[in-house]
Order: structure tokens, then sequence, then C-alpha cells
């Protein structure tokens, strides 16, 4: 374990707290590496890791140097922060961590200036805190052309948005963090538009009405371009998002495949760079590719095709229930077991009612996060919708399980949070 594991490890009984003093704090005492190279921030309920992902993988194989901060992780720390280049752009993984020696020797570079923060009248920084300096710094030292930042809860006090993006993306409003964010799409939507920069461009995929008037407005207010590229309605700049999708591909405003949508956000965020800074010039030849993103809809074996998927709110599940079915009618014959384990501060109810009605079988389990809801809850609301439930623990175990007692054409799905997949992936 690196020596920044153990002091994250520490700093988790500092849980969240939201608010900019404290990351402004620190970034200052670092001589505000955030400022040495242009940021795209990508905020959102759902998406923003593949919309990260693939935006910065494309700017990547146009040989721009890209730094890729995102969250949670899957294995370790590593994962977050990430430097991608045209060699390493087309490989499968987390491609470009940073090395454990490297990241202790960051850790060891800002310990004084975290510790002196600490100290102050600020408090000590918290865990997202200290990782948001880090990636920032790290970026700095590794002369990045360009940052993709993933947002981590909401915008408005988000660490992430300490910095100036120049292009900001949103890719869409759900219900989630409702304790933190509030209990509609409209509060939501008023707290995570804060990304959005005066005299820049926020792209976004939202199709609701409420969130995107409340988007428009808030846009309008601060001289903000609004490039909301499946309603072009609600645009204030209505012709460059015409030309920004002249030669992508036709997608209808009801698509279900998520990645599908990710992709094409990240195509206009790419054209939105081009169009906000002189050093990124569109090649129009350059198409981005839907990527595949560790976690996210993984397939991690064919027989019997085992999905991996980190779903963590209902709007998450109502995505996968999508896909799902959608390999369901491609494979008639085919029996669908899940792998459940979702934390207890997530709406896992209403996740069990959207996923529970595809399975044959159900497999409660719990992650070994303090988080996770009990198996014998999970198991309780899906005898709901399916009759065959069991419980299995730990998570490995419920996924040998599954794959055992399964045939080669059937499918397994392990979902419900990255923790679960995680230690699924660990299996």
């Amino acid at each position: 374990m690196t020596q920044l594991e153990h002091y994250l490890n520490d700093l988790q009984r500092f849980g969240i707290r939201p608010g900019l003093e404290r990351i402004r704090a620190l970034l200052q005492k670092l001589d505000d590496p955030q400022n040495r190279y242009p940021v795209i921030l990508v905020g959102g309920t759902n998406g923003k890791g593949s919309t990260s992902e693939s935006l910065a993988r494309g700017l990547a194989r146009e040989k721009h140097r890209v730094g890729l901060f995102t969250s949670p992780h899957l294995y370790a720390w590593n994962e977050r922060l990430r430097v991608l280049e045209v060699q390493n752009a087309r490989k499968n993984g987390f491609v470009g961590s940073v090395a454990d020696g490297e990241l202790d020797a960051l850790f060891n570079a800002a310990r004084p200036q975290i510790e002196g923060v600490a100290a102050s009248s600020h408090g000590q920084p918290t865990e997202f805190e200290v990782l948001t300096a880090l990636g920032f710094l790290h970026f700095a030292r590794q002369n990045v052309d360009v940052a993709i930042i993933e947002v981590g809860l909401g915008g408005r006090f988000d660490a992430t948005n300490v910095c100036e993006p120049i292009v900001s993306v949103v890719t869409h409003v759900a219900l989630d963090h409702c304790d933190r964010l509030g209990n509609t799409h409209a509060e939501i939507a008023r707290d995570k538009i804060h990304i959005a920069r005066a005299g820049r461009i926020l792209v976004t995929a939202e199709t609701r009405d409420d969130v995107l008037q409340i988007f428009r407005a808030h846009c309008d207010q601060i001289g903000a371009r609004l490039w909301p590229w499946r309603d072009i309605e609600y645009s204030n700049d209505r012709e460059l998002v015409v030309a920004a999708l002249k030669n992508a591909p036709q997608i209808a405003r009801d698509e279900t495949d998520f990645q599908v949508v990710n992709t094409q956000t990240a195509r206009v965020a790419r054209a939105a760079l081009a169009q906000t800074n002189a050093r990124f010039p569109l090649n129009e030849n350059l198409t981005s590719e839907k990527v595949s993103v560790p976690g996210r809809f993984q397939i991690a074996q064919d027989e019997p095709m085992l999905i991996l998927d980190g779903a963590n709110n209902p709007d998450g599940a109502q995505m996968l229930a999508a896909q799902l079915q959608r390999v369901l009618d491609e494979r008639r014959d085919a029996k669908l077991t899940l792998v459940l384990g979702i934390f207890r501060d997530k709406d896992y109810e209403s996740m069990i009612a959207l996923l529970a009605p595809l399975a044959h079988k159900i497999i409660a389990s719990q992650s070994g996060s303090p988080r996770a809801c009990d198996a014998n809850t999970i198991a309780e609301h899906a005898r709901r919708f399916c009759a065959n439930v069991e419980i299995v623990l730990p998570v490995q175990n419920a996924v040998e399980h599954a794959l055992t007692s399964s045939t080669r054409c059937d499918v397994v799905c392990v979902t419900g949070s990255f923790f679960t997949i995680s230690e699924a992936l660990s299996a």
C-alpha cells in the first residue's frame, strides 16, 4: 500500500464536506497548477466517466498529451490520475495510470501544503480534495496539453469546480445524491449548471424540458454558450451546434444505448474545444470511437456472458435494464442471473424494481463497503419481482455461484455499485 493510500484511508472519516475554500487554499499553496493548461470539466448524474474517457482517448489519438481525472476507482487510487498519449490511446483498461512511486513522490511534494491547510482555519482537506489537488499537480508536472476532469458530486461546490474550464459538459440530470443536491430534477440541475463559465461553451445531452429551461436561463444570465445537441431548440448558439453535428451520425432523441449517447457527447465537446481554443483545430477526418470503460457495461467473458456494470442509482439501472433487454432479445434462449450489491444510501428499491423483472434468478450479495445494503434487505425486495432469489456472500462467491449455475448461453450481470464491481473483478 502506498503512503498516499494510508493517508487517504485515514481521511475517509471526514466524509464529504462540500465547499471550495479548502481546495482553493490548498491549490494556492501549490501555485495553482490547475491554471497551467486548458481544462474540460465533465459533470452529470451518469455517463460522465465514459464521456471523459471517450474525449480523452480521442484527443490522445490526435497526438495530444491528455490528463484524465476520474472517480471512483475499481482497483487502486492510481486509476484516477492518468496521462493518455497516442501510443496508449487504443489500449484497453486504465492505461496511463500514475505509478505507485510517482504517486508517493507527488503526495510527499504536496504533503507540507496539505498539512498547512489542515492546521489553518480551513481545516483538514477531504479525501477527494486531496486527490483533486494531486491530479491538477500531476498534470502540470506532466506538461499535458489539456486535462479532462470528471466532477465528483454535483457541480457548484465540488472540488473540481475550482478550475476555470474552457469547455464544460453536463451529460444529463437524474435523481441521485438527493440529500445533498435536491429532491427534484430542477434542484439538481441548478447545482450542476454551475460548472458553466461566462463566454465559454456548455455541452449537454439532456432532453428534459424543465432541465433545459434552467440550463438556458443560467447560460443567458452569465453569458455562456449552450450546446444541447439532442435538443437544439434550447441552444443560444444554434448555428455552431448544427455545424458540430454536421458529420456526426444521427441519433434519435430517445436513444437508450447510453454509450452511443456518451460517445456523441464527447464528439460535440471536441468540436466545442476547437471553437474555444485555436490550439485544438478539428480534423473532420477523425472520428470518435465507442470506448470500453472497465465497470461500465463491461463484458468480462462470453460463455456464459458476464456483464459488469457499476449502475448505482435508478437512472443508471434504467439504462442498464435497456441494455440487458437488448442482449436478451439477441440471445433468445438466454436466462439472466442478476448479482446485486447496492449501497443502503441509494434508492435501492427503485433500482431493484427496474432490474429484477428481467431476471430468471437473483443473487443478493453485499460488498465490503460500510455503505453496503444488507443482502437480506435486497433479497426481500427482489422477491417481489422474481421468485428465484438467493443470498450469497461475499461478492466473489456470489459471482462464482452465478456462473457455475448458468448454462453457456445464459447471461450473468453483476451490478449495484462500483464497490461490488471491484470485488467481482478481483475474483
